[in-house]
């Protein structure tokens, strides 16, 4: 919520001062803030692409380095090579492809220069068998929440709807919520703050779940604070790194997000529920959640037998 200033009622030359320094704060703040953004943008994971001609035809390969189907999307913004080159398909998982296109009577400087590569994971064909997920959190601990699904701050659009923010400390580890792949990571960003310009300078990890087909992502890690890198294998409960206050966000914490595939060529939010039986959408703001330790009694009853 914002600020409100009410100005006395003066003369008009006095009664302007306050707002005059009341903007040249707030231009300071929005200059420093703007200043203050990585120049060059990270990408979690980086395809495979080749570019070569043979003959009159373009030949385009690509690469898969993660351990879950990639749904590519090329064009140009050349309106002739559009018409040429403009495709949609599914890469699998850690697979290769290549793609030939007739490219005759089109100059191939304008072709290469010209060609836009975009991706997003997953695919919607593919049946989902969703199951109950561990706190993303190690075992014998309390975690607040900060923001619920629908959340008024962040949390209010197809892909954040059914995220769950948790109040944890700078430095505290971060667990997978279940068995799978590491498909994307960035830990290489070092700001954040409560301004919508650091939304994209986040670092986080993205894992991917086979045999469910969810894919999980942990967001707002500390610069460097990944433990794992893409192609790893991690295990449910596994530390993968640590909290940080890298993007938008005004406190350290935990952004856990369930992502699905969607028919529209994104990734949308998925209500999520945990091994103890609770329900993500049960949880509200100021909620405390625990995660208690596993019970060894009875391993250690067997072992004494």
């Amino acid at each position: 919520m914002g600020h409100q200033y009410t100005l006395p009622m003066t003369s008009k030359r006095t009664s302007r001062q306050p707002l005059i320094a009341v903007l040249v704060v707030v231009l300071a703040f929005i200059s420093t803030a703007c200043e203050s953004l990585p120049e060059a943008n990270l990408r979690q994971t980086e395809i495979g692409m080749e570019r070569t001609f043979e003959g009159s035809e373009l030949v385009v390969s690509f690469s898969n380095p993660a351990a879950a189907p990639l749904r590519l999307r090329m064009r140009s913004v050349e309106p002739d090579v559009d018409a040429v080159v403009n495709s949609a398909f599914i890469l699998g998982a850690s697979a290769d492809s290549t793609l030939r296109f007739d490219v005759s009577g089109i100059d191939t400087t304008l072709v290469t220069g010209s060609l836009r590569v975009s991706f997003t994971f997953g695919d919607p064909s593919r049946s989902l068998n969703p199951n109950p997920l561990r706190w993303p959190f190690p075992a014998d601990r309390d975690a607040g929440i900060m923001q619920a699904y629908n959340g008024s701050f962040s949390h209010q659009t197809d892909f954040s709807r059914y995220a769950l923010d948790f109040e944890l400390a700078v430095g505290d580890t971060i667990s997978a919520a279940d068995d799978g792949m590491v498909i994307g990571v960035i830990d290489g960003y070092a700001v954040g703050g409560g301004n919508r310009n650091y939304r994209d300078f986040a670092n986080y990890i993205t894992l991917f779940h086979p045999h469910s087909g969810l894919t999980t992502q942990y967001v707002h890690l500390e610069p460097e604070g990944s433990f794992v890198a893409v192609g790893d294998t991690v295990r449910r409960g596994q530390p993968i790194g640590t909290v940080g206050l890298t993007g938008f966000t005004t406190a350290p914490h935990l952004h856990f997000n369930v992502l699905v595939p969607d028919s529209s060529g994104g990734m949308i939010s998925f209500p999520v529920t945990f091994e103890d039986g609770t329900d993500g959408a049960s949880l509200s703001r100021r909620d405390v959640v625990s995660h208690p330790a596993p019970d060894t009694t009875a391993l250690s009853s067997s072992e004494t037998e």
